[in-house]
């Protein structure tokens, strides 16, 4: 019978509806599934990104979100045959809980389409120049590496279309239920911490490395690492596992986000990071204060921490190669004043009205490149008509 095969059993519910649960795979739930916007709330295109991003850069073949809400208005949607209850061609189920969910894996798969056509296009390109060219092996080689990419790509989409995701199907519902229904979903949402994702989640293999050097690093322990959602003036710890995770993603790769080639390369040797990062604080908090994380002290500065990272991913790799003695760039902080009084700092940063510093943490990065100036300063890799100019 054609339509969707759904091998579950429908559970009584409040006496008028069913209750089902059942694995679909992704594939079937992007051709059954629709979107009421009288019943849902509005899509948030910075939700779907971040999720889109999740799958992307992790490289996942399988997906294992938590489970998706549906609804089935209907009942005569519902067809029985020997082997089970189908849902008939053409109908939908309307999506209660997991749109954010269900959307990031259309725009991956269309992603991926997209990107098998446009190597498509390059092997095209290169077949051509290999019939002109039939010796050369460089057009060889290059369609190659093309034709595997091409294949490489659309196994992995296959293999998350083919993915199951656990879903909940209530049938009979009105639309007024279904709009108390969501209400009730999402009326006592509790979001997960960050630092609490960072120290679990072993998806990411950054997560991995973090969480090694925060287990055994004996300078990084004495300096206090923070496990709770973000550090308060009160607190004593030098940073948390979301510092953490910004600070090794710009010395790693001078950039605020990670990539995929980082993710590929911590999998492919997860020793080597762990090294960086072990070299890195035990080289430099020896350098700050006995505490590093009090409030008195700029080394408590989220902005601080990112932007020495920043400034050393500059000295760790030379032309794509791992440098030996990069550590070496972080005597510049040897003596360096640290207090709220840096008159360095003041003139470059200001003053809040509470006398401190004005280190506030900003995504723009415009903080991070003035303190990277000042540490190559420091270092003498700024002439000082250049930095006067700058």
């Amino acid at each position: 019978m054609d339509g969707l095969c759904l091998n579950m059993t429908i559970f009584p519910f409040c006496e008028n509806f069913g209750l089902a649960t059942v694995a679909i795979q992704v594939q079937d739930i992007l051709n059954y599934t629709s979107i009421d916007p009288m019943v849902q709330r509005k899509l948030s295109g910075g939700q779907r990104r971040k999720i889109a991003n999740y799958l992307q850069e992790r490289d996942l073949d399988r997906v294992f979100f938590g489970p998706v809400t549906l609804s089935l208005r209907e009942v005569s949607s519902l067809a029985k045959a020997d082997n089970g209850l189908y849902l008939r061609p053409g109908s939908k189920l309307s999506i209660l809980d997991g749109q954010h969910r269900i959307l990031a894996l259309g725009y991956v798969n269309e992603q991926m389409i997209k990107e098998v056509r446009s190597h498509e296009r390059k092997i095209t390109a290169l077949r051509i120049k290999q019939r002109r060219n039939p010796d050369n092996e460089e057009i060889t080689l290059d369609l190659e590496q093309q034709q595997g990419l091409v294949e490489q790509i659309e196994r992995r989409r296959l293999e998350l279309l083919e993915s199951e995701l656990a879903v909940q199907i209530y049938i009979g519902l009105s639309e007024e239920e279904e709009k108390q229904l969501f209400g009730d979903i999402n009326s006592k949402v509790q979001l997960v911490s960050k630092e609490l994702g960072h120290s679990f989640d072993s998806i990411d293999p950054l997560n991995l490395v973090i969480q090694q050097v925060v287990d055994h690093n004996v300078f990084l322990k004495g300096a206090g690492v923070e496990r709770r959602a973000n550090l308060t003036s009160y607190n004593k710890n030098f940073t948390s596992f979301s510092w953490l995770y910004s600070t090794a993603t710009m010395l790693l790769t001078g950039k605020m986000q990670p990539s995929y080639e980082l993710a590929r390369k911590i999998r492919q040797d997860p020793s080597t990071y762990i090294e960086i990062l072990h070299q890195f604080f035990t080289t430099l908090l020896p350098l700050m204060p006995e505490q590093p994380g009090l409030p008195q002290y700029s080394s408590s500065s989220r902005a601080m921490q990112e932007s020495i990272a920043l400034y050393a991913n500059g000295y760790l790799f030379q032309e794509g190669k791992y440098v030996k003695n990069w550590t070496t760039c972080l005597r510049v902080f040897d003596g360096f004043d640290w207090s709220q009084d840096n008159e360095e700092l003041i003139e470059r940063f200001g003053q809040l009205d509470n006398g401190k510093l004005n280190l506030i943490h900003e995504k723009s990065l415009r903080k991070h490149a003035k303190f990277v100036q000042l540490f190559q300063e420091l270092h003498g890799d700024v002439k000082d008509d250049e930095a006067s100019t700058a």
